[in-house]
């Protein structure tokens, strides 16, 4: 076709373009009709896609946007002509809005007056031939569209066209046996890859049956459906449909054809369209959805479109968490995952399959817990598969986020481990290749996997990998303590009634079980701590300094006496246990060894209303890690915070009391400080959720627990990614990257 030749031609750096574009934008400055066009146009993209112009950086992004719309389809227009008239048939539905009234505006007339205005000849298929046709695929559509429109306005759309290769791993994941009968439907079909795909699969099935080409047509185009809201995508869509039908439809006595996509609100949020096909109305059902779902950020789309999904959430549940608008506006940042829940719910027939390109994240992150609750109302999923692509980043520089494609079976129960397939860099080192599904194969490497959430009494808790249990385990590069032990808490608990009896110099923050959440404290009591150290001989010198401690202490001598522990045999009467250099470290990362509470944080000084500004002892039920350096107890904190290490913790720790102890954190993979990249984003992470944590505990600490901080979730899903990826790196040392 000279697809590479055509593409350098008639992209944005072409002759063809910089003439459609300066006539264009003159028809703009001095025709009415043409003006009036555009403002059609971008009201409609408003009322669907929300603030698109706003967030762009340009003059007049409204204009540009609508230039390289047209002349897109300008380009695609002509292809569709050159392919009708190289194979003698007729597309009886050409325009994006031929089987619906969504948009009156007609590109063709629009892009026809263009082209006359221009001072160049201007026909795409001056560079097309029957054969290079033949050989197109929607990688060379996907081509030339990021060829006309820039990078920072097709985000704007959410749009992130998919690579063939993943297209074809999610349609194969649906495992449709019955491929050339069942229906189809990618809700947003974009340009068309996944439409091609199931084409592709449709043909060659009904093949196998001994159908006529004639039958193949009639069928396929009946069966295999597509729905956007971007009448660009659309008319792109339908040449990407054409091109995948061409072999069959050359030996197909075939006059016209008439393509099944269709331009209106797959979720019924900002139109409900009558669709006609076949001269009849039609309504989309389907046995198998599939697709990459559009991923606008809640932040663009109009109030119309946020009132629209809020209502949505009360039928389905999209919003599994209260406070709906901060919830979706937060944690949800794009309408991926209630888009594919709304399509589920409108066009799946019972017991039909799923199959989305959605973000990784969704496995970990707050905004992934729709997916995770498996329910749509009042139907349950069963998530059948996943690939996961972890950072290798298919999309190439559309996206910064990770993706995967989740399969889905409507109408059945869910058990875990969810079946995986987790994809890395191939073991030769070459480039990725995600033309093909079987280029996929060639150049990465599949490892069969599964994943579990990391709370098994909470299967909406975060989800990892299944053998994650063994992943964070290591060497502890740290010493782990025992906090102060006293065995005298009516000895040294102080009342602050009690204050006026000591001198406050010895009286200090201290932490017992209770106080301590993920990220952060939850409160205080006051300790006398008498001692710097333990078996510390300072008898004559706190009798010296402060008498009326001595004096306290001394009435109580009877009941210090009568203490069990042999650890408190040796020194003074007041002894303590697990006091020493380390108690007093400038910064101390603090949990509760008792029980099964792996919440982790960070203590270093607290301002208390009676002591002022003290630094915090651990109490007998804390373990902690002491250091003098801010940054590597939060690194430490993270870590141990992180899905990936509370897993490992499940699987190590022993059942008992002591769950939490030495002998069971320092099995874990805690390596030294050394401020290389990772760590310092873990740190900066950690320091982040102790800033959230102090902002919502004015309350109890049981409405506390109940709470969802969409702030701390999203720290927590960013930090969960990031010490993934660091043991992804190695299996020994990978947290030390």
């Amino acid at each position: 076709m000279g697809d590479r030749a055509l593409l350098e031609r008639w992209g944005r750096g072409g002759a063809p373009y910089r003439a459609f574009d300066r006539a264009a934008r003159d028809l703009l400055a001095t025709d009415d009709r043409f003006r009036a066009a555009r403002a059609e146009w971008a009201a409609f993209f408003e009322r669907s896609h929300g603030d698109v112009f706003g967030g762009l950086d340009a003059a007049d992004p409204e204009t540009d946007l609508f230039v390289d719309a047209l002349y897109y389809d300008f380009v695609v227009d002509g292809l569709l002509a050159f392919a009708e008239r190289a194979f003698d048939f007729t597309v009886a539905n050409p325009g994006p809005g031929a089987n619906t009234d969504a948009l009156s505006v007609g590109f063709r007339e629009l892009h026809r007056r263009v082209a006359a205005a221009a001072d160049a000849t201007l026909d795409p298929a001056e560079a097309v031939s029957a054969a290079g046709l033949r050989r197109a695929d929607t990688d060379f559509l996907r081509a030339l569209y990021e060829g006309v429109v820039s990078r920072e306005r097709r985000l704007a759309l959410g749009e992130y066209y998919t690579p063939r290769g993943v297209a074809e791993l999610a349609v194969d994941a649906l495992g449709a046996g019955d491929a050339g009968a069942a229906t189809f439907l990618d809700p947003g079909c974009g340009s068309g890859a996944f439409l091609a795909v199931c084409v592709d699969r449709k043909v060659a099935a009904l093949r196998a049956t001994g159908a006529t080409p004639g039958e193949i047509v009639e069928t396929v185009t009946g069966t295999a459906l597509g729905i956007d809201l971007n009448p660009v995508a659309v008319k792109s869509a339908k040449l990407s449909y054409l091109l995948a039908l061409l072999p069959v439809l050359e030996d197909a006595a075939v006059d016209a054809v008439e393509l099944p996509v269709f331009l209106t609100d797959a979720v019924g949020l900002t139109r409900e369209d009558d669709i006609r096909f076949r001269g009849e109305h039609f309504e989309p059902t389907a046995d198998y959805l599939v697709g990459n779902p559009p991923w606008i950020p809640w932040t663009r789309l109009s109030e119309r479109l946020k009132a629209g999904w809020r209502e949505a959430d009360a039928d389905l549940g999209l919003l599994p968490h209260d406070g709906a608008a901060s919830r979706l506006g937060h944690a949800n940042d794009d309408v991926s995952l209630p888009f594919v829940w709304r399509c589920v719910d409108r066009y799946l027939a019972d017991g039909g399959g799923a199959s989305f390109v959605l973000k990784r994240d969704a496995l970990i992150g707050p905004a992934g817990k729709l997916l995770r609750t498996l329910t749509v109302g009042d139907r349950p999923l069963a998530l059948e598969h996943v690939h996961d692509f972890g950072g290798l980043r298919p999309f190439g520089d559309q996206v910064g986020a990770d993706a995967a494609v989740y399969a889905f079976r409507a109408d059945a129960d869910h058990s875990f481990p969810v079946g995986a397939t987790a994809w890395t860099a191939g073991d030769g080192g070459g480039a990725a290749d995600y033309a093909t599904a079987d280029a996929i194969r060639e150049t990465l490497t599949p490892e069969a996997t599964g994943f579990v959430p990391v709370d098994p009494d909470d299967e909406t808790s975060a989800w990892i990998r299944a053998d994650a249990e063994r992943a964070a385990l290591g060497e502890c590069a740290h010493e782990i303590r025992h906090g102060v032990k006293d065995d005298a808490n009516d000895v040294f608990g102080i009342d602050r009634e009690q204050l006026a009896d000591v001198e406050p110099d010895l009286v200090y923050p201290y932490l017992k079980s209770r106080h301590i959440v993920k990220y952060g404290l939850f409160g205080h009591d006051l300790r006398l701590v008498p001692l710097r150290k333990a078996d510390e001989d300072n008898e004559a010198e706190l009798r010296r300094q402060y008498p009326e401690t001595y004096d306290y202490l001394r009435r109580h001598r009877e009941a210090l006496a009568d203490r069990s522990s042999s650890w408190l045999d040796r020194g003074p009467f007041y002894n303590v246990f697990g006091l020493g250099e380390y108690t007093w470290r400038e910064y101390k990362v603090v949990w509760c060894r008792l029980g099964f509470k792996p919440h982790f944080a960070v203590v270093s000084t607290v301002d208390d209303p009676d002591l002022g500004e003290k630094p915090v002892v651990p109490g007998d039920h804390c373990m902690f890690v002491g250091t003098d350096s801010e940054r590597e107890a939060h690194f430490l904190c993270a870590l141990l915070n992180s899905a990936v290490y509370q897993r490992s913790l499940r699987h190590v720790a022993p059942e008992g009391k002591a769950s939490l102890s030495k002998a069971t954190v320092s099995t874990l993979d805690l390596p030294e400080w050394r401020g290389t990249d990772d760590q310092r984003r873990l740190a900066d992470l950690s320091m982040r959720a102790h800033d959230v944590v102090p902002e919502h505990t004015d309350t109890s600490k049981r409405a506390y627990n109940g709470k969802t901080i969409p702030e701390l979730e999203a720290v927590q899903a960013e930090i969960d990614r990031v010490v993934e990826g660091m043991l992804a790196d190695g299996a020994t040392g990978g947290a030390t990257r």
